[in-house]
């Protein structure tokens, strides 16, 4: 199964390359689904520093200052989605839903748009 562009998230890996993955998984948590503005610095109650830390908030000024990042909101819940959805014994899509706190409409959903679909039908399937 191909990862959903929800997954191909190049900002998160941006942002993973320099606060480390931990870090910008937090940061995504917290502020994940906004357009976060980036300072030069920020003080000990910026909504940065109180979600990754003082250290992992004073590196991401460091590479992002004056820019606007769009961080994807619940990236890891997505791809807990899809993975159990891959994995033997199958799950139900109800069971899938409890599990990732999810409606069940959402995860069919995320698991339409992680399908790799050229909308052609697959003319000899059958042989």
């Amino acid at each position: 199964m191909k990862q959903s562009r929800i997954l191909d998230s190049a900002i998160f890996d941006q942002v993973a390359a320099v606060i480390g993955s931990g870090d910008a998984a937090k940061l995504c948590d917290r502020l994940g689904g906004t357009c976060l503005y980036v300072p030069a610095s920020v003080g000990t109650n910026h909504p940065i520093t109180l979600a990754i830390g003082a250290a992992a908030a004073k590196l991401l000024c460091e590479h992002f200052t004056g820019e606007q990042l769009q961080l994807p909101k619940a990236w890891h819940r997505k791809r807990r989605v899809i993975e159990l959805a891959a994995q033997e014994p199958k799950l139900t899509l109800a069971e899938i839903a409890l599990a990732t706190d999810y409606s069940q409409r959402h995860v069919i959903r995320i698991l339409a748009e992680s399908q790799e679909d050229d909308g052609q039908l697959d003319l000899f399937a059958d042989l």
